[in-house]
């Protein structure tokens, strides 16, 4: 397992190890117990007739120095390799150097004391005459600096919701360019896209933020990222400017990383499909059961719409129903709830947001495209059991819930009573269903290998793996909402097995492209490497998730270069290059909305 490692975190922690060491020897001392006192044994070593505090500075440094380079290992190879708290992880891992320690590196020092220009050394000898004391004293003394590094050494990736990770400085005033309308009447290719990975939800009952800009380094390297986008060829590129930094309060916003990345990404020829909300809101807002958030989010997407009006393609709230469920349900992310009730709340706070988000940017731009990126959900029942039929059907309708809203598509006789007894009144689902939904939307359908869940004998769900595939799980939500779709993401935890993944699924696509379905794009997704979706982002390990197109240190992988491949033997294929499905999506005048 590759992890992400903080090195400055992790040697802080290895020195603070050592001195709690130094300091709980010297108290024992002073108590009257005789302890090994490592850092003597080191400091008479430069200075062996010199004053106390000589040897004992030097003893001290060379200690958080040899402290700091053990901790380091431990980050990098021991890290999470034992799901227990993270003190005794720390003690743990302190038994190898213990043992280190006693049969290698304190024999070496005690010859090193030995008089004499020329000594002869029994290692045997020195080992079996090692006190008791001595090894008491090094072995507490190691479990001592483990546990405070274990202690210490967590969180390789995020950071504190109340400290912020420095962006890149605004470089100078915004050249506001008026949004060029009159493109829009030439001839649309087919959106070949990936993604930069942008979740940024808080776990930990909202103490600790997981950033995936910032724990995959598209903070320092977005330029390289935008070139590494175009060289594969994608012609859209899916964006989520930081919500949670750029949204401070009330009317207040803080532009200075957008005013940078979003004009270069227009200069690049990269055009971008803007998630505005991606499974996290600011620290002000709290989270998805905050009845505030849809006025909020309307707010924020006028005022991004309205600052760079170039943009067109949008998905205002991303994955609404895989948020709501890990947030409310799954008691993971977020609010970190385990309840029917919440779950509706955050449902429907987010469709009401996505609702009002698009009323906001239609009102800057009448001729944007909204993709509602969500994900491709299945569940098929183990056994003919009654019970286990009805948990499957349940959660094959929940799976539309967040969409029906959206779209203003009546639920089921049995998700309307779910609604009623859950919080939803008649009033507020009346609200959803008279909405009308803007003609130029696209329903994006994310599909990963664990999209598809069988529903055990016990009733609980879990990962089938691909059964039926994109094509089939696609083609149900088609039929349910009629309109234009879009393959939004998809990736293979196995690097190696990546580029077969992609041709799947590519394979599907034109499958379901001859089969009449209105398809207009298809995505990678991410760009570059994630770190823990592993475990749904659930814990901050730092462990390197190789779905990207591109390492994390920036380097084309497998399924990158099959992708090339890929763009460049279609884009020039009839019904990609010239894509009449998306043409007439996006010239074609008529009413700027549709009521469903």
């Amino acid at each position: 397992m590759i992890r992400i490692v903080a090195l400055r975190k992790a040697a802080l922690a290895g020195v603070a190890g050592a001195l709690a060491w130094e300091i709980t020897m010297r108290a024992a001392r002073a108590g009257g117990l005789d302890l090994f006192d490592i850092v003597r044994i080191l400091g008479t070593l430069a200075f062996p007739d010199g004053p106390a505090l000589a040897w004992w500075l030097a003893g001290t440094a060379i200690h958080a120095a040899v402290g700091a380079i053990w901790a380091i290992f431990y980050a990098y190879f021991f890290w999470s390799a034992l799901d227990w708290r993270p003190t005794f992880q720390g003690m743990a891992f302190s038994v190898l150097p213990a043992l280190l320690a006693l049969f290698i590196a304190y024999p070496q020092l005690q010859m090193m004391h030995l008089p004499g220009p020329v000594a002869v050394f029994d290692p045997i000898a020195v080992v079996q005459g090692i006190s008791g004391r001595e090894v008491v004293g090094l072995l507490l003394g190691h479990l001592i600096y483990g546990g405070v590094l274990g202690a210490l050494y967590t969180h390789p990736v995020g950071y504190p919701t109340a400290r912020h990770p420095r962006l890149a400085a605004r470089a100078g005033p915004l050249i506001m360019v008026k949004a060029d309308l009159a493109s829009a009447s030439s001839r649309q290719p087919f959106l070949f896209a990936t993604g930069i990975e942008c979740s940024y939800p808080t776990i930990e009952n909202g103490r600790w933020r997981r950033d995936q800009m910032d724990a995959t380094g598209h903070y320092r390297h977005w330029r390289t990222d935008f070139e590494r986008a175009r060289e594969i060829g994608a012609s859209h590129l899916r964006y989520g400017p930081p919500l949670h930094l750029i949204f401070e309060g009330p009317g207040r916003y803080d532009w200075s990383f957008t005013d940078l990345v979003m004009p270069a990404m227009r200069d690049m020829g990269l055009e971008p499909i803007i998630d505005l909300c991606h499974f996290g809101v600011p620290d002000w807002l709290g989270n998805f059961q905050n009845p505030d958030l849809p006025r909020a989010l309307r707010a924020y997407a006028g005022a991004f719409a309205e600052r760079y009006p170039w943009v067109r393609f949008y998905t205002p709230v991303n994955e609404m129903f895989v948020c709501a469920k890990i947030s409310a349900l799954d008691g993971l992310w977020n609010e970190q709830c385990r309840d029917e009730r919440s779950f509706v709340t955050a449902v429907a706070h987010m469709a009401k947001a996505n609702i009002l988000m698009r009323q906001a940017i239609l009102a800057t731009r009448p001729d944007a495209v909204f993709v509602d990126s969500e994900s491709g959900e299945f569940y098929q029942p183990c056994c003919p059991d009654p019970a286990i039929v009805r948990i499957a059907d349940f959660e094959n309708e929940r799976r539309f819930l967040a969409l029906d809203l959206l779209y203003a598509h009546p639920v089921s006789d049995i998700m309307r009573a779910h609604l009623h007894a859950n919080g939803m009144t008649p009033d507020d689902y009346a609200w959803f269903m008279a909405q009308p939904v803007p003609r130029r939307t696209i329903v994006g359908i994310d599909y990963y290998e664990w999209n598809e869940k069988l529903v055990d004998s016990e009733g609980r769900s879990q990962s089938l793996g691909e059964l039926f595939g994109w094509y089939v799980i696609a083609n149900r939500y088609f039929d349910r909402y009629r309109r234009p779709m879009m393959h939004t993401e998809t990736n293979r935890q196995d690097a190696r097995e990546a580029p077969r993944w992609l041709w799947r699924q590519w394979h599907n696509v034109q499958l379901l492209r001859k089969a009449g379905v209105p398809l207009v794009g298809f995505t990678w997704y991410s760009l570059v490497d994630q770190a823990d979706w592993d475990r749904a982002l659930g814990r901050a390990l730092g462990n390197v998730n190789p779905v990207g197109l591109f390492d994390l240190n920036r380097d084309v992988r497998p399924v990158g270069l099959a992708y090339r491949h890929l763009i460049q033997l279609h884009r020039a294929q009839p019904g990609f290059f010239d894509s009449t499905v998306l043409d007439e999506l996006l010239t074609r005048e008529a009413a700027p909305c549709l009521a469903s």
